[in-house]
């Protein structure tokens, strides 16, 4: 008994300290401080390293120094104790501070803000003027691409600033968003036609080449153009050019002419081609009483977008229509546009268009270069499918300093807005949905071929 009493401070001592160690460990503590520095490859890329003292999953919320009220936020990076986490979208000479966010199961616990500092990024990633020194209504980011000999494609931010780019060893064409928060890239050599080329290229936002198709290398070698995408089940979607020869003696030609048509193949990640479908089954060139004057270009097909149902879109600028294709059977739905067969006031009518596709509002959209009358429109559509109509929802048509001969784009943006490219005017612009210009960059030469909307890029469901 006397033992007992002499012992018990002793075990109430032992007993408060394993409760005091017990709950120390359930708290995350930052067992090293985050430190940022330069990705060697990158200049619009930091690396943030740090150890905890326990399994926990961490971001990063960082801020422009003088701007904390607008924050942005890493990715998620998994559980563990020891941390290597990579910074996008950043802006070139830019002092940022930071602040990790550490957390698991039971417990949560943020850095000390820290600072650090960009460098400056090359000058040929991109010649950029805002007009005005004017940035309005922009929203989310910008995809679009330089077309030299080395190219570049990049990003730009709300502010109007470029905050990724990624060099490309050839020209690249055009540049597209994937579902996946990756950059499909079509890219090609001087030879190559204006939007075509014979390398398709996946990048993620480190930089890292996930995907490399030689298409010239294939037992059938291809040469893409204007549109590569992936399709829901993770295939490639290409627009490639076709050859074939036809007798076009009766209107004037050669028996045996060569017709260049566009063919839309799926084919999966090595090559192998899945499906295809051509223009030569469905019309016959020696019908068409304009051939001699494009047999060297016949149908010039410029987009291909996969619509709700999973079929495709698919626009011929020189026909001035867009065709719904089935996906399975390769039947045609139907033709919009002058001489289709789906019924629309003419003034719905588009020449010379690009970019046709179904916007998040589930309209149907055209970036109608307007070649006839020398007026580059935005046209939606609604289009009633079993009885073959369309009803015009909305015309917006741009200045005259805009218009748009060939090339182009307009995406909806987020907040309402359209983004546009106008390549032939060396411009990206911003306008409401009165048309009214809210912002306008001039681009340097060579001009881009078109521009994405990107609303985000990456998820972001991790931040509280």
């Amino acid at each position: 008994m006397l033992t007992f009493i002499k012992h018990t401070p002793f075990l109430a001592w032992l007993v408060l300290g394993y409760w005091l160690s017990s709950c120390q460990s359930e708290t995350i503590q930052f067992t090293t401080d985050p430190v940022a520095l330069p990705d060697s490859t990158n200049e619009l890329r930091m690396k943030v390293s740090f150890d905890l003292n326990q399994e926990a999953e961490a971001y990063v919320a960082f801020w422009v120094k003088d701007k904390p009220d607008q924050k942005y936020y890493s990715p998620l990076s998994p559980v563990g104790r020891s941390h290597y986490m990579s910074l996008v979208g950043l802006k070139g000479i830019t002092t940022y501070e930071y602040q990790v966010i550490a957390r698991n199961e039971k417990t949560e616990n943020s850095s000390d803000i820290q600072t650090f500092t960009t460098e400056k990024f090359p000058i040929n990633v991109l010649h950029l003027r805002w007009d005005e020194e004017k940035v309005a209504g922009l929203d989310g980011y910008i995809l679009s691409q330089r077309r030299m000999v080395n190219g570049i494609i990049y990003l730009i931010d709300q502010d109007g600033d470029v905050v990724w780019y990624q060099s490309v060893p050839k020209q690249p064409k055009l540049s597209h968003w994937t579902d996946k928060d990756r950059v499909l890239v079509l890219y090609g050599a001087a030879k190559h036609r204006n939007s075509s080329g014979d390398q398709i290229v996946e990048y993620d936002l480190l930089g890292n080449e996930l995907f490399h198709l030689d298409l010239s290398k294939l037992n059938e070698p291809l040469e893409a153009h204007h549109e590569v995408r992936y399709n829901e089940e993770g295939n490639l979607l290409a627009l490639v050019y076709e050859f074939q020869k036809h007798d076009l003696s009766k209107v004037g030609g050669s028996p045996d002419q060569q017709v260049m048509g566009d063919k839309i193949v799926k084919m999966d990640t090595t090559g192998q081609v899945l499906w295809s479908w051509s223009i030569f089954d469905y019309l016959n060139p020696a019908l068409d009483s304009t051939i001699l004057k494009t047999a060297e270009d016949w149908s010039h097909a410029n987009s291909l977008s996969i619509d709700q149902d999973g079929n495709y879109l698919i626009s011929f600028r020189n026909f001035n229509q867009v065709w719904k294709i089935d996906a399975q059977s390769g039947d045609v739905f139907w033709k919009l546009g002058e001489g289709g067969n789906i019924a629309v006031d003419s003034s719905g009518y588009f020449y010379g268009q690009h970019a046709f596709h179904i916007n998040p509002e589930g309209s149907y959209q055209v970036f109608d270069n307007g070649r006839k009358e020398r007026q580059t429109r935005i046209v939606t559509y609604q289009i009633e499918e079993s009885n073959k109509t369309a009803d015009i929802k909305k015309i917006i048509e741009l200045p005259e300093d805009l218009y748009c001969d060939k090339m182009g784009s307009a995406y909806l943006m987020n907040n309402d807005n359209l983004l546009i490219c106008a390549p032939r005017t060396n411009s990206l612009v911003v306008v409401n949905p009165a048309g009214e210009v809210l912002s306008r960059a001039r681009v340097g030469i060579p001009d881009p071929y078109r521009a994405e909307y990107v609303p985000q890029l990456y998820d972001l469901s991790h931040v509280r």
